[in-house]
C-alpha cells in the first residue's frame, strides 16, 4: 500500500469513482468492481463527486457574473448589493472547493481515527 501524507496527497487524481474502484481492485483483485460501484453509489460518493463538480462550475459562473457587474460604469444600489452577494457566495464556494484534502467528516469517528 502506498504511503500518503499531507504533502503528497495533492499528487493523486481525484473526483472519479472509477479511480476509487481501480485502487481497490489493485489491492483486492477478487472483489467484483460492480459491487464497489454499487457501494459508492449507495453511500453517496457518486452524489458528492457530482455536486463538487457542479459547485466548481457554479463558482466559475459567479466569477463571470461578478466581472460583468464590475465592468458596468453606473451601478445602482441593487446592483451593488447583487455584486457584493455574488462575491461573498463565490468566496464561500471557493473555500469549500479548495479545502484541505487531509480531512474526514466530523461525524465519522472511525474515519477521523
Amino acid at each position: 500500500m502506498e504511503h500518503i501524507d499531507r504533502k503528497n496527497i495533492w499528487c493523486y487524481r481525484q473526483n472519479k469513482p472509477s479511480l476509487v474502484v481501480g485502487d481497490i481492485i489493485k489491492e483486492y483483485p477478487n472483489i467484483n468492481p460492480d459491487f464497489i460501484y454499487f457501494v459508492l453509489l449507495k453511500r453517496g460518493i457518486f452524489k458528492w463527486l457530482s455536486i463538487r463538480r457542479k459547485l466548481i462550475k457554479l463558482k466559475n459562473t459567479w466569477k463571470e457574473d461578478i466581472r460583468f457587474l464590475n465592468e458596468k460604469p453606473y451601478r445602482t444600489d441593487k446592483e451593488k448589493g447583487v455584486l457584493s452577494t455574488l462575491i461573498r457566495c463565490r468566496k464561500e464556494i471557493r473555500i469549500l472547493c479548495h479545502d484541505d484534502r487531509w480531512q474526514a467528516p466530523d461525524y465519522d469517528k472511525k474515519a477521523l481515527d
